[in-house]
Parts: C-alpha cells; structure tokens; sequence
C-alpha cells in the first residue's frame, strides 16, 4: 500500500532550521592569505559594508501550509506520476548543494557528479551525463547512434520516443522509423525484431542503426528475458564492412518501476543496452531531469549534443541534489505503488470496467469507449469527487497517492459507471489533455 499523506507527514514536515548569514560568516575562510581581502566577498562589498548584512536569510521556505495544500493536490492527481511536489528533505538537499558552473567549471558541478557517480553504480555502466528532460536524454542518445542518413531505428509503434516528442527523431537524426506492432499484444519480443529488422544492402529502404527499446511502456514490463533475446540478436546482426553494430538504446523513463515490479537484476538489466535515458521526474519524483548512462566513449560526445540541443547548464546542482534525494527516498516505496495501483485496478474491474492492459507497475489503462463511458464524464465524476484524471482513461500512481485518494477514485467511477448503466445522461463535450 502506498504511504498516506499522514503518514508520509512527520519527515515530509519537519521544521527546518533555516540559519541566517552572520557578517564573520562573509569573510575568507582564510584571512591571512596573500593578496585577499574582505572586500568583494560579496558583490564587491566588504562584510561590515554589505547593506543589511547582518541578519541575510540563507534560503526563505514556502510556509509549512502552502507545501500542505501542495502534497494534498498531487495526492488526488491521478494525470501522471509527473505531478509530484517535492519532500522537505528534497528542498533541504537542494540548500545544501553545490552552485558550480557545470559547463565552465573544468570537474563540473560536485552535485550532479554526485548524482551521475550514483547512477552508474546503480546501472554499472562507465558513465553518465545529467540532462533537462527525457525527451532530451532519447534524443542526444539516439543523435549520438545515428552518425549519417540512410538509416533507421526499429521501434514498437507506441514509443514516447516516435509518438510523442514533437518529432524529434527526423529533426535532430534525420532518422526513419520502423514502427512494429507486438505480436503479443505487450512488448516487443526477437521474433518482432527479427521480422521487422532492415538490412544493409537494398537501397529503397534505409538499413536499421538503432532498436530502441522501452520499460515500461504505458505501465507494462518488457521482461529481463524478451531485453536478453533482442539484445543477442541485433549485437551479432551483420552489418556492412566498416558499419558499426546496431545499436541497443533503451528508453527507461519508468526502468525503476519495471524492475521493481519484475524483482530483477538493474545491472543485468542494463548490460543488454548501449545507452539507456532514464526519467528522474517520472516514478522517482524529482522535479526535473534525465540521467542518461552508457560507455565513457558515448557520453564525452553526447555533452556535445546535449550542448548543441541547448541543454548547456550553468548552476543545475540544485536539480541534480534534489534528484539524488529523491531517487533514494522513493526507490523503496515502488512496491507499495504497485500493490495500490493493482488494488485499486482490481476494485474497478468487479465494478465492470475494462482493463485494456495488464497492471504490471503504476498504471491502469481502461477502455472507456469499450464500456461506453464519454472522456468528459469521466473528468467530471473525479472533479466532483476531488480527483484530477485525464480523459483518455489511463491512470498513473506515484508514491505521494494515498489508499484515501484512490477509494475515493474507486467511489467516483463506481457511480459513474452505476449512472451509465441506469441510463443517465451522461456530458459528451469534447475535451483534452493527457496521452496513453
């Protein structure tokens, strides 16, 4: 089960000792250096001159209240896992991080190496390179794969890297797709793979360079075993003389939800790929940013990329202190938003609901159309009931949803469904918003 707010409460809300900047606090640590001087200590100003010195809070924390009112909101978001607020230990790592320039200073910014050492023990691959988003971090790896047209990557149909980042893929590779439809209905599998691959060698269709993978997608686990087979298949894949192999990118914006609910190996896991983006603003909660991982070789040249798609950072430690917090604060409450997302799926479906794909992780994808349920009805029983749902009918858990939010979910479709079914008229307004 998933943490209540009131549970969640004593550390979420903890006082916090908020210190202010005394004037001897301004002075160099070390006074009797040669040459330095007390004066442009700060903005050029000397301790004893700086205007209003005496009493300079470090950091002003949003009251207690309003951060209340915040994880109140998000606890009855049902949208995305994207909707999360910050903990209070997150916002305090955030106050003690470093301020380096990551892109001038030559050792970059201590706090996002931090957090790129931590990734890298966690994947066991060489390297990592923090970036803005996951859009970002798929398309500086995917940028990286594809050095020169013709080429393609193979990919399932639904993929967030085709479907639904603003058609990067032709923009910034000048990459082809190959868009294959599981033949099981889930995820890809070899077989997929091996009927739908593009070899060297026929100049009306562009060879495949990339199969770019995805765990999860819309909630639903591409297993350890289907990754092992694919993986074998497309690194000993013939290419032409002087091609480099096929490249295996994953696109792991949920990876930490998928191994969780599988209770696999997250090295093992990652072995089978070449580069991997994995979200830290999605399951784990961070307020921003992608990590993406793979070989020394790959990420020296995906900062170029990352620089050349304007994702050049100049102080990011304070993200990147927030996202290690958080990765080591949410990563042991996955399983208890699996089992509330599998509860609460369970609950919907005695109640005559439509499932359309197996509740693997944190998501619930119903058919509203199958079951004959118009999108902005569905918006509007949780509105009423003070839930936030998109009209498409996929439902994402977090780890700031608690067992009350979702039975008061549970309650909102259950009368909707129960109107539906005694003949009420339902609202059919068009409306949008959300994605499966």
């Amino acid at each position: 089960m998933a943490p209540s707010i009131n549970d969640i409460l004593p550390e979420q809300y903890a006082p916090l000792e908020v210190k202010s900047l005394k004037s001897r606090d301004l002075r160099p640590s070390d006074e009797s250096s040669e040459g330095q001087t007390e004066r442009g200590a700060v903005g050029g100003y000397d301790a004893t001159s700086a205007p209003n010195v005496q009493e300079m809070p470090l950091f002003n924390m949003p009251s207690m209240q309003k951060l209340r009112q915040a994880q109140w909101r998000v606890e009855h978001d049902f949208r995305s896992d994207t909707v999360t607020v910050p903990t209070v230990n997150m916002m305090q790592a955030m106050i003690e991080s470093s301020f380096q320039d990551d892109m001038y200073d030559a050792e970059g910014d201590e706090s996002v190496n931090r957090l790129q050492d931590r990734l890298v023990e966690l994947t066991g691959k060489e390297a990592a390179m923090w970036a803005l988003s996951g859009t970002m971090g798929n398309q500086i790896c995917l940028r990286n794969h594809l050095t020169q047209p013709p080429h393609s990557v193979l990919l399932d149909h639904r993929a967030h890297v085709h479907c639904w980042e603003s058609g990067a893929l032709p923009v910034m590779s000048q990459a082809s797709v190959t868009q294959v439809h599981p033949k099981n209905g889930l995820h890809l599998t070899v077989e997929d793979v091996k009927k739908h691959i593009i070899a060297d060698g026929n100049i009306h269709f562009p060879p495949t360079r990339v199969v770019s993978l995805e765990n999860s997608l819309s909630g639903t686990i591409l297993p350890l075993k289907d990754a092992k087979e694919i993986s074998e298949f497309v690194r000993n894949y013939p290419v032409e003389e002087g091609q480099r192999p096929i490249a295996m990118h994953l696109d792991g914006a949920r990876l930490f939800d998928a191994i969780a609910a599988e209770g696999v190996d997250l090295k093992e896991y990652c072995a089978c790929f070449d580069s991997i983006s994995i979200c830290l603003a999605k399951g784990l909660g961070a307020p921003m940013g992608s990590v993406i991982v793979g070989s020394k070789k790959f990420i020296n040249r995906a900062k170029y990329f990352r620089k050349m798609f304007g994702g050049g950072t100049r102080q990011p430690g304070m993200m990147a202190a927030a996202a290690l917090s958080s990765i080591e604060y949410t990563m042991p409450l996955l399983p208890r938003v699996h089992a509330l997302t599998r509860q609460t799926a369970e609950s919907l479906r005695k109640v005559g609901y439509t499932i359309s794909l197996p509740v693997q992780t944190n998501m619930i994808v119903l058919d509203l159309e199958n079951d004959g349920i118009p999108p902005a009805a569905f918006v509007d029983y949780g509105k009423r009931a003070e839930v936030s749902l998109f009209p498409t009918g996929r439902l994402v858990f977090h780890h700031q949803i608690s067992p009350e939010a979702a039975a008061k979910l549970v309650n909102a479709l259950t009368r909707l469904m129960e109107d539906k079914n005694a003949g009420v008229a339902l609202e059919t307004r068009k409306v949008t918003g959300g994605y499966i």
